[in-house]
């Protein structure tokens, strides 16, 4: 075989791996396990932004 006709077959054959690849990823994904129902989490508050009593002054002071 001359040096094209290797580069060729090397590009084919990592081309199959890559497409064999990603056929057992979609396969695998398409399974999911079941999980049982766990105990629902409280719903808390948000910890971010509150408008606070210095908040609201802060933003009446803008207002002047």
């Amino acid at each position: 075989m001359n040096d094209r006709q290797t580069r060729l077959d090397r590009r084919r054959a990592l081309k199959a791996l890559g497409l064999g690849a990603g056929a057992v990823a979609l396969s695998s994904g398409a399974v999911q396990a079941q999980t049982s129902p766990t105990e629902a989490k409280p719903v808390t508050k948000p910890s971010g932004y509150r408008e606070s009593p210095h908040v609201l002054a802060y933003y009446a002071s803008l207002r002047k």
